[in-house]
């Protein structure tokens, strides 16, 4: 197992296997990287990868993307993870194409979902996502929740005035299937920065909520000290991910991107092209780059220090729809 030099493991390892969406949310942060890459990795590039890295001692990994729905070997994609016999196998997904691949992914070593959900409500949900979708979403939802998975988790990022008074009714929802709800704070990345200062919610009154109509069951420690409540049966995980330093203080994760590159934080620019290794299968050669990476973590938010909200001032208008 590696240690960075701030006490911290790295457990975990987020690949991103393409850079293609059908959705266009409009707080999107594409995993940090960019859209309609020029490379990308192929199934046997990412099963290098992550054998490598279970030497290395990660033994969890996420699939995500863009979508990675999209790729059309995708399920050669979690095959390939799959043989290097990982602790836990994920995928994140809008949900939309889980009626095509969500079986054959499961018997290939898929164990968990991430479905992101952002509002029950139709209208919110093509303003949010670009997509009149919610319909689908949720019927591919009900399809999958009997096939199976060990965990399958709602991902629910939170917009002021637009999402929020909708949490006690997606806990009913995920109450219905037995799945656990995530809240995610949102992030000034990507297509969240200009509408950060408009959506931005700390979750402080969402917590304070769910104390007083729950209880909290603990910390996640594995991966960015996370807090879990219970809501009427229902685990509730909190991502407060911007300017926390107990977030980063238990950050376990590096990310690989489409093309090839270590990410060791989303807020922070490629720090590793793995491309040449990963391509001449140059394992010893991979291995000390992801060693290195490693060496070059360290907590994007530190105790004394706080963001500054006063910049982000842009504006943008999305559709004919205002919140």
């Amino acid at each position: 197992m590696l240690i960075d030099n701030y006490g911290r493991p790295w457990l975990k390892l987020r690949i991103v296997v393409n850079s293609v969406c059908n959705y266009r949310c409009i707080f999107c942060h594409f995993e940090g990287q960019g859209k309609f890459l020029s490379r990308e990795l192929s199934a046997e590039d990412i099963g290098f990868v992550a054998s490598v890295a279970k030497e290395l001692g990660v033994d969890d990994f996420k699939i995500t993307g863009g979508e990675p729905l999209l790729r059309r070997d995708i399920v050669k994609v979690v095959d390939e993870i799959s043989k290097v016999g990982p602790k836990d196998l994920s995928l994140t997904t809008n949900g939309y194409l889980l009626d095509v691949y969500a079986e054959e992914l499961l018997n290939h070593g898929l164990r968990r979902l991430n479905i992101s959900l952002h509002s029950l409500d139709r209208r919110k949900y093509k303003f949010i996502t670009g997509v009149d979708a919610l319909d689908k979403v949720l019927e591919n939802i009900d399809y999958v929740s009997g096939l199976g998975f060990k965990q399958i988790k709602l991902n629910m990022v939170v917009l002021r005035g637009l999402n929020t008074d909708e949490i006690p009714m997606m806990i009913r929802f995920a109450a219905k299937y037995g799945f656990v709800l995530q809240l995610i704070e949102l992030m000034p990345m990507g297509d969240g920065f200009p509408v950060f200062a408009r959506y931005y919610d700390d979750l402080s009154d969402i917590i304070n909520w769910l104390n007083k109509h729950g209880k909290l069951l603990g910390t996640r420690k594995d991966l960015h000290n996370r807090p879990i409540y219970e809501v009427d049966g229902v685990k509730v995980e909190i991502v407060k991910n911007y300017n926390n330093p107990a977030f980063c203080a238990g950050c376990t994760t590096m990310r690989l991107t489409s093309d090839g590159r270590l990410k060791t934080c989303l807020y922070k620019e490629p720090v590793v092209d793995l491309w040449p290794y990963i391509k001449a299968r140059d394992r010893e050669g991979l291995m000390k780059a992801m060693m290195y990476a490693n060496s070059l973590r360290k907590p994007n938010f530190v105790e004394g220090a706080s963001g500054d909200l006063s910049r982000i001032r842009i504006r943008v208008r999305v559709g004919s729809l205002v919140y």
